[in-house]
């Protein structure tokens, strides 16, 4: 009999070297201080994740809508303390690989290994990690409590998703906690 359900993979310590490894932090821009927000939730434990990547002088990158540009909503959330060293990308799409930047700002830092967090688990998260594994070949990680959506079936769904995808591209992905990753 086959399991009923989604996959839910067991999040694994992760070891990453920090000179070829990147964040990225996709969507969590100012709407995400509103408490009303699914994103909100992830504002405290990845703030702290992100602090101490930049000890370990891990790069960080984020993405915003294309629509926030410019605006006050296209800020990143000020919860996460983003630097000005830190990017602030703005693709047009749930691909944040859609226009080239991302690839380009990963490449100007020789990422392989490229941790992603963010909300929602079910568009930007899913869509961005399937083109980095199976397109670009990045070695993925996602912190299970660094990614959310608004419904629970959602976020599982989604991960449920990523470790089938055809092609082998499943194996590009490695599931772990925030507090589960260290950098040497």
């Amino acid at each position: 009999m086959t399991q009923e359900g989604p996959n839910r993979p067991a999040p694994q310590p992760i070891k990453l070297e920090g000179k070829t490894t990147s964040i990225a932090v996709l969507d969590l821009s100012r709407r995400c201080e509103n408490p009303q927000e699914v994103c909100s939730k992830l504002m405290l434990p990845l703030a702290e994740f992100l602090e101490r990547a930049r000890r370990a002088s891990v790069p960080i990158l984020y993405t915003v809508s294309a629509a926030g540009k410019g605006t006050p909503p296209g800020e990143v959330a000020a919860p996460l303390e983003r630097r000005e060293s830190e990017p602030v990308l703005y693709p047009d799409a749930f691909d944040k690989f859609m226009d080239g930047t991302l690839k380009e700002e990963l490449d100007k830092r020789s990422c392989r290994s490229l941790i992603i967090a963010g909300s929602a688990t079910n568009f930007a998260v899913l869509y961005t990690a399937t083109t980095a594994a199976r397109i670009f070949r990045y070695d993925v990680i996602i912190p299970l409590d660094g990614v959310n959506a608004r419904r629970n079936y959602e976020h599982e769904y989604a991960i449920h998703q990523m470790t089938i995808l055809p092609a082998s591209a499943h194996k590009q992905f490695r599931f772990t906690k925030l507090g589960m990753i260290e950098f040497s």
